[in-house]
């Protein structure tokens, strides 16, 4: 066993000094080239990736809501239910293939799980998943149709999450983090490599997401570097009023911690936000990263509209990005450039189902 560990991490050691060349050979070419190397990179633990190339497509509704052209990347059509599988796939993988892991353990009852479930059911291997005493039983049925086992530790995610470390920890397997880590997050950003082939030449004049602990923004902000579009494209990052840790740190200019999470988003309930990415939207400022908020019943009145538009049930965590069109008194889109599209990424909902969507909806509308 100690024999595994070691050469485990000499081979970690390795692929971070590969990491490395690779980033600087990103710094050096240009958009194209960029993601050339960025999708080169996705497939070379061996084998085809985890995740699905979703549609990228123009939403007549939206357009018409706010004035503008908006387009919609459907990632409630990833195999998991949401964009999640993009990046943990991409984890979830190299830690099988490249790493020899037999086992996976994650700390997520929602989406991060279901992704880590799906994987490891692709990749054959077992899957732990500690979730909280407040993951409802329909999220923790859907766990164990994936073959996963189901741990509940603690009231809210932070404790499920330090079991899932120490459980990690006793059998050496991978933790596969919710939102945190280079190869989730380079992961995630394929959703732009594929935005940017849809688009060709034009670039989006704003990519509008949520946000809970930060993954879906890192990714979304790498993927906007390395398609040259920095300066081209804002980044909104929405999030629902009791959920809103990168909101307040940003207001702050610090890291802020909740006392608690009191919004209906469960799954964008980080109490805090990723040091890294709160670090990486400071450094951007408001010119590059928009960083707004809604309440549950925008969230929720735009998850029954975005229902009634396109057929396709969305959680209120996807709510809160497509209130940013919905709601146009957020002003998310105020002083744009009109020379692009925007993008509103449609995250998933692999949590949500027709019941507890009008369980929301009798509630707040």
């Amino acid at each position: 066993m100690d024999a595994r560990v070691a050469d485990g991490g000499r081979r970690r050691r390795a692929a971070t000094a590969t990491g490395r060349e690779v980033d600087d050979a990103i710094e050096r070419t240009d958009g194209r080239a960029r993601r050339a190397v960025s999708m080169s990179m996705a497939g070379a633990v061996g084998a085809p990736a985890l995740h699905a190339r979703t549609p990228l497509s123009r939403s007549n509704a939206l357009s018409l809501a706010c004035g503008r052209e908006v387009l919609i990347k459907l990632e409630s059509a990833q195999p998991s239910g949401s964009f999640k599988l993009r990046g943990i796939g991409r984890a979830c993988a190299l830690a099988v293939r490249r790493d020899g892991a037999s086992a996976l353990v994650s700390s997520s009852g929602g989406n991060a799980g279901l992704a880590t479930a799906h994987a490891g059911r692709e990749l054959g291997v077992d899957v732990e998943v500690y979730v909280p005493e407040t993951t409802p039983e329909r999220v923790r049925g859907l766990l164990r149709a994936y073959g996963a086992e189901v741990v509940v530790a603690g009231a809210q995610w932070s404790e499920a999450n330090e079991a899932a470390v120490a459980r990690a920890q006793k059998i050496g397997a991978p933790l596969i983090h919710p939102f945190e880590g280079e190869d989730t997050w380079d992961g995630h950003a394929t959703l732009v490599d594929e935005i940017a082939e849809d688009l060709g030449a034009r670039a989006p004049a704003a990519i509008v997401t949520c946000v809970g602990g930060g993954g879906l923004l890192a990714g979304c902000l790498i993927g906007v570097e390395r398609c040259g579009w920095r300066d081209k494209t804002m980044v909104v990052a929405m999030e629902t009023i009791g959920a809103d840790s990168l909101n307040a740190s940003i207001r702050a200019g610090k890291l802020v911690t909740l006392p608690a999470i009191t919004s209906i988003a469960k799954s964008l309930g980080a109490a805090a936000p990723s040091p890294r990415v709160f670090e990486k939207c400071l450094a951007l400022g408001p010119e590059r990263v928009r960083s707004l908020t809604c309440t549950d019943a925008q969230a929720v009145a735009a998850c029954v509209r975005f229902a009634d538009d396109h057929r396709t049930l969305v959680e209120p965590a996807c709510g809160a990005a497509l209130s940013a069109i919905y709601s146009p008194d957020i002003g998310a889109l105020r002083g744009l450039s009109e020379d692009g599209p925007v993008v509103v990424v449609v995250c998933g909902g692999s949590v949500i189902d027709r019941a507890s969507l009008n369980e929301l909806a009798d509630k707040y509308l």
